[in-house]
């Protein structure tokens, strides 16, 4: 198939495999496919000695699928049920029947709620992840940051292309908004160009494509750690325009210019959200502008009502940090 005619697909056997062509390696079957990236928290191996074939059970009360390793691979067996949930999960089942396609809805569900509401599975799954990515090779981390890069844009562009009608009538659509959260995130990490953002890139495809519609869970629970939420701006709102805004900002907004002394926000102090610093005792700072561009490290913050900060509750934060840093010091 030619770039042009190429079908974009956030589903989980589609992105991992970037990972695998590069490797120069056959993927994994399904059920290890799975484990592979993600351990323990679908599949749950019987202790063996890999010499007997034993079919996979999945616990409908637990979410769970036990399965036996045989020679080295997770035993899939004869279960249709097992091989479509699986499918369902990695995005290339051709089953679409209801009854599979809400089990798989409640397996993610389940194991966002783990990596959500648990300490151990989120920072063990981004150190497992880390672990694989950084035993590329730089060559073949250039590549799959490229592959990651052109999945990005290719699936931000094809979803520009396509009607509203097409997004509402597929068999099992992803948020809108959780489809851009996921898309905009992981190019502002892969745009970083240094190992840590690919890392993170990779993560946000990674669980975007595994978890889908229930990865928006993890968006509004993580402000950190892998998920850095970065605000994104644009003038139409649709996601190629926001991904424009951020990678050619200079096209859309003057941020230095106007001398008008009269304040837009009178009392209002600001502050940048990418480091904190004071906006107003910046040089040339401008409340009229809607966009500044923080002089310390480069955060564009959004100068609007909804961002503003009334002086006086922010002076009033202020002293009462102090006095507690002041107490600290003589206690």
């Amino acid at each position: 198939m030619s770039e042009e005619n190429r079908e974009f697909e956030l589903r989980f056997g589609p992105v991992t495999d970037l990972y695998y062509i590069v490797m120069e390696q056959k993927p994994p079957k399904q059920l290890d496919l799975i484990d592979s990236w993600f351990p323990g928290l679908l599949v749950k191996e019987r202790e063996s000695d890999g010499t007997v074939k034993e079919a996979p059970e999945y616990i409908d009360t637990e979410y769970r699928i036990y399965a036996t390793r045989y020679h080295d691979y997770l035993y899939v067996g004869d279960s249709r049920r097992i091989q479509y949930i699986i499918g369902q999960l990695t995005g290339t089942s051709r089953s679409n029947t209801d009854k599979e396609r809400r089990t798989a809805e409640l397996i993610r569900r389940n194991i966002a709620r783990m990596l959500c509401t648990e300490t151990h599975p989120m920072p063990a799954l981004f150190d497992h992840v880390t672990e694989r990515i950084n035993a590329l090779t730089d060559e073949q981390g250039t590549a799959l940051h490229h592959a990651a890069w052109d999945l990005c844009i290719g699936l931000a562009e094809q979803d520009e292309q396509r009607s509203q009608w097409d997004k509402d009538n597929e068999p099992a659509p992803m948020d809108e908004e959780v489809f851009g959260q996921i898309i905009y995130n992981a190019v502002f990490q892969l745009n970083r160009l240094d190992w840590e953002g690919f890392i993170n890139g990779w993560m946000w495809l990674l669980i975007g494509s595994f978890l889908r519609n229930e990865a928006g869970r993890l968006v509004r629970t993580y402000d950190s750690f892998w998920t850095p939420l970065h605000k994104d701006h644009s003038e139409t709102g649709t996601l190629m325009d926001r991904i424009d805004y951020l990678l050619h900002p200079e096209d859309y907004e003057e941020y230095y210019f106007g001398d008008d002394t009269e304040s837009r926000f009178p009392g209002y102090e600001w502050t940048c959200d990418g480091c904190g610093d004071r906006l107003n005792l910046q040089e040339g700072f401008n409340d009229h502008l809607p966009v500044w561009q923080c002089r310390r490290c480069g955060f564009l913050n959004p100068i609007d009502e909804e961002h503003a900060f009334e002086n006086a509750d922010h002076m009033k934060l202020a002293q009462i940090m102090e006095e507690e840093d002041a107490n600290s010091e003589e206690n």
